[in-house]
């Protein structure tokens, strides 16, 4: 009985995850979109102050702005923790870049597009499309002086 309970406790949770991902990657059927009047394959980013959360999808140079993408995840200690230090740099730098949140689980195909592997990875993209990337927590002064190398 209990191997039976992990099998189908695994089989739940492999359909959960692969839900979840299609939900957010704009995976939509096109018979839905085309139902709905929607393209599939874009959904509105949302604007929380100076930081946007990104809903999916690849991530695009800004043509004039270097971009700092911020991934993380919800489960994540040290994500929940340097969000706040996010967003206080992202007020305080408004003008200069443009801050980019993204979920890692929400957002795969954005977590691929820049190899990340652990969280929080903190990412400049730049207009010419080059992009460095440091990984874990940083004090705002920290996360300033890595955004303006």
């Amino acid at each position: 009985m209990y191997m039976k309970s992990m099998k189908i406790s695994g089989i739940l949770t492999g359909v959960a995850v692969a839900a979840m991902m299609s939900a957010c990657g704009g995976t939509a059927s096109k018979s839905e979109a085309a139902a709905s009047g929607q393209d599939s394959s874009v959904q509105e980013n949302v604007e929380l102050g100076n930081v946007i959360v990104w809903q999916g999808g690849k991530i695009s140079p800004d043509k004039e702005l270097p971009t700092v993408i911020d991934f993380n995840a919800t489960w994540c200690g040290p994500c929940q923790k340097f969000g706040p230090v996010f967003e206080q740099v992202a007020e305080e730098m408004d003008g200069f870049f443009k801050f980019v949140s993204v979920d890692v689980d929400r957002c795969p195909e954005a977590a691929e597009q820049f190899q990340v592997s652990s969280i929080p990875q903190v990412t400049v993209l730049r207009p010419d499309g080059s992009h460095n990337s440091a990984v874990g927590y940083m004090t705002a002064d920290e996360l300033k002086a890595f955004i303006s190398m």
